[in-house]
């Protein structure tokens, strides 16, 4: 009875607005679409609404007026309004609320108690008007928000009072439609404390998304890392697997000249591959020049501080060197330092962590990080390599600013304490809270300390735990997540997967069963996609899942082969498919989690790199790695109906 009571709302409610529709001769073009009558958490007074552009045409408000019946004020609008995009209009001084800029000021604060609002075009028509505060909640700054174009503005049936966070409040400053430039679909860049914000440099299925809650994708992860790197005042610390992104780099340099200081902690690379291998190469390149700072010469103010998990001596080749900006011959005297159990002689361009007095760490283990840190409040992290190859493809896609590289993902938080969390990790390795570093105090690898427990940080509504390698655990941490929490569903896309126990706990929750070829299917929902070229490795732990059989096994890899295959498939990505994360109950009600970061699932990543990965315990951030898990899903040859994926062979 209620479905059909509901029904015969919804056709009423249709045959409502097409008569309306036809009374006022169309669809506005323009309409009151949101009201913050109520203001926001910043202020009750940064009161704000939006006119939004209905038409697919742009349109000049030369002419055009909003008039305060109530309190018998007029606003001459200005500008334009491009296709499906808003004016925004405040009240107070700020230039911009959550990040949206005030285009316009309104005359006088609106009336809490209600505001009749009139919206008249250059013939002086009234093409939209609002007599009252419909909806909107001024306990939880939740804003007055239109349900249709269709609907006039004054029906309550018109209006909803938002469910929608924002960073001060409830509703969608800027509205969500997607900024189209270079072909990105960036809906939402939020500010604010607690905030977090995922960018997806590949598309996202945003037919998944909660209302308001679409993905992020598309995104050229290096503009919003270097927005961030120009908003910092203080200090910035990033720690880095590798770099080649020159615009990054000059970024940097511009802060550190600017009196910020700037600390890089590099992975380094085996010295003897380094003059083959184009890419360290220029990388060392880039740290020198950072070494040099604006002014390009070594030991001034505004030299950036480099430290690495072991020593890293300049490019030696004269020719390109002066290729690239460089002296001909490095300016540093050339040393002789015991690396493991070789010695080395270089010109050192950066220092490394003492294994023991006199003794340097080998290159070899990953310090393989890929997290930024901007003054005591901002985190950015994720699985990207700081590379033309991780984010665009070739130098002539970043030329182009196209995001063609690796499929890769990037989580940006406003929180002083998670913050504090990895400065804590970052000054472990550094071997100091202070500018320079100490190669005798630094921790990397086997050095670190054991058993630690991860950091609880509480987000808003959303709850994050950090985990850092070595020491910590992580993949027995998200083994036991597994067995203990996930109640319907797991999906991933993983790089490189060789831990056998995670695989197994997976295996026991799709099957009922963790032996050999055995088990039934328990409903459990399992999905996902494996990077290519480690497709057919026999370690990767898609070949007990395919049910093959291993040529060869190891005690962290044995054949316990899948009896049901489950809808795993290759990734059919640009280039690599470098994610590593995991959904658990991501479409349920069962505390959806994202486990995701820079680690990949290997024993490797937990008891030799130097990594780091997140748990994000939010429906929200869940629902917006659904929409792109999707789209790698089926890119892979899956579908989005979940039973009816193929497996490619």
């Amino acid at each position: 009875m209620h479905l059909i009571a509901q029904t015969r709302r919804l056709i009423l409610l249709f045959a409502l607005f097409s008569f309306l529709t036809i009374a006022q001769g169309g669809i506005p073009s323009i309409l009151i679409h949101e009201v913050a009558w109520m203001g926001n958490r910043q202020s009750p007074s940064q009161q704000w609404l939006e006119l939004y552009n209905n038409s697919e045409e742009p349109v000049l408000l030369e002419g055009w007026q909003l008039v305060s019946e109530t309190s018998g004020w007029t606003l001459r609008l200005a500008g334009r309004i491009a296709p499906r995009q808003t004016l925004f209009l405040a009240t107070g001084s700020a230039e911009s609320i959550a990040g949206v800029p005030v285009q316009q000021r309104l005359p006088q604060p609106l009336q809490v108690e209600g505001e009749h609002l009139i919206l008249r075009d250059p013939a002086g028509q009234v093409v939209d008007e609002v007599d009252r505060w419909h909806a909107g909640e001024s306990r939880r700054f939740a804003t007055m928000q239109r349900v249709h174009p269709y609907a006039a503005g004054t029906l309550t049936e018109s209006w909803k009072t938002s469910t929608i966070r924002y960073d001060h409040g409830y509703g969608t400053p800027g509205f969500r439609r997607p900024s189209s430039a270079s072909g990105q679909q960036l809906y939402r860049v939020l500010h604010d404390q607690n905030s977090i914000n995922i960018f997806f440099n590949q598309s996202a299925l945003t037919s998944l998304a909660f209302e308001g809650n679409e993905a992020n994708h598309r995104v050229n992860l290096e503009d919003r890392i270097i927005e961030r790197i120009r908003q910092a005042q203080h200090r910035i610390d990033i720690a880095l697997y590798d770099l080649n992104l020159p615009d990054v780099v000059d970024a940097l340099i511009d802060r550190a000249a600017e009196g910020v200081q700037v600390r890089l902690l590099i992975d380094s690379k085996s010295p003897s591959d380094g003059e083959r291998d184009e890419r360290y190469r220029m990388m060392r390149v880039y740290i020198e020049r950072m070494k040099r700072g604006r002014d390009g010469i070594v030991g001034t103010a505004d030299d950036i501080h480099v430290f690495a998990n072991s020593p890293i001596f300049a490019a030696e080749d004269s020719r390109y060197r002066r290729q690239h900006g460089m002296p001909a011959q490095p300016e540093w005297d050339p040393v002789t330092l015991q690396l493991g159990s070789r010695q080395v002689t270089g010109h050192l361009l950066a220092e490394g962590a003492l294994r023991s007095p006199g003794v340097y760490f080998a290159p070899g283990a990953q310090m393989h990080n890929k997290f930024v840190l901007i003054d005591d409040y901002r985190v950015l992290t994720g699985s990207m390599n700081f590379t033309e190859t991780g984010i665009y493809g070739s130098r002539q896609d970043r030329l182009a600013r196209r995001p063609n590289g690796n499929s890769n993902n990037l989580i940006d938080i406003h929180s002083p304490s998670l913050l504090r969390a990895y400065r804590q990790e970052f000054d472990l390795m550094w071997g100091s809270d202070r500018a320079q570093p100490q190669p005798e105090m630094a921790k990397f690898r086997s050095n670190k300390p054991r058993d630690q427990q991860p950091h609880q940080i509480e987000l808003g509504d959303a709850r994050v735990q950090v985990f850092f390698s070595p020491g910590y655990d992580v993949i027995p941490a998200i083994t036991e997540y597994v067995r203990t929490s996930a109640q319907e569903s797991i999906y991933f896309c993983i790089f490189a997967w060789s831990d056998s126990a995670l695989e197994n706990a997976i295996k026991e929750k799709y099957e009922g069963n963790p032996f050999d070829n055995q088990g039934e299917r328990t409903g459990f929902r399992v999905k996902g996609v494996f990077e290519r070229i480690f497709w057919n490795q026999w370690w990767s732990a898609n070949l007990n899942m395919e049910g093959r059989v291993a040529p060869r096994v190891s005690d962290n890899n044995p054949n316990i082969r899948w009896r049901n295959k489950p809808p795993v498939l290759r990734d059919r990505e640009i280039r690599k498919l470098h994610h590593k994360y995991m959904l658990i109950d991501a479409d349920t009600a069962h505390n959806p989690t994202v486990i995701t970061g820079s680690a990949n699932w290997s024993r490797n990543a937990n008891e030799i790199n130097d990594e780091n990965t997140l748990f994000i315990h939010d429906p929200l951030i869940a629902n917006q790695y659904l929409q792109e898990f999707y789209a790698r899903f089926v890119q892979a040859g899956g579908y989005v109906n979940g039973a009816s994926a193929v497996a490619q062979k």
